[in-house]
């Protein structure tokens, strides 16, 4: 009975998911990956692979502005990309830039928690730290092992 009821219900449901157009999801970039991988947040990853490619660092940055644990992980990551190769990739840098904004504007000031003085410096100096490409900070990654 409950194979018959389960059987009834995809047929009215699928064909009405179906018909709403959903946006399909995407493979995810790559940075992006790597920094919910590094915050510990890679279970969000099939969220982001439906926000648009363009805008993931920007979503990312909301994570960041409303997660005080995940800014501080992605502050040690971004500091160690720095320490290793130099600088970050665009991607994080243009999450940075995002999350600075967030702070900073009084709508979404006012509603995420406040980073303290010395997180802001931090996020300062990864926005103004050089910017290389994923190739880049590859092949710097395999000299210096």
């Amino acid at each position: 009975m409950r194979l018959v009821l389960f059987a009834a219900a995809l047929a009215v449901f699928v064909p009405a998911v179906r018909a709403q157009d959903l946006p399909p999801a995407h493979v995810l970039n790559f940075n992006c990956l790597e920094a919910l991988a590094a915050v510990g947040k890679s279970d969000l990853a099939g969220i982001f692979s439906y926000v648009p490619d363009n805008d993931t660092a920007a979503a990312f940055a909301d994570l960041l502005a409303h997660r005080p644990r995940v800014l501080r992980k992605f502050l040690a990551k971004g500091e160690s990309d720095v320490r290793q190769v130099g600088g970050v990739s665009q991607w994080d840098h243009d999450a940075t830039a995002y999350a600075i904004s967030i702070f900073s504007l009084p709508p979404a000031a006012l509603a995420a928690p406040k980073p303290s003085s010395s997180q802001l410096k931090r996020l300062r100096a990864l926005a103004d730290a050089p910017v290389l490409t994923l190739e880049e900070m590859t092949a710097r990654r395999s000299i210096k092992r």
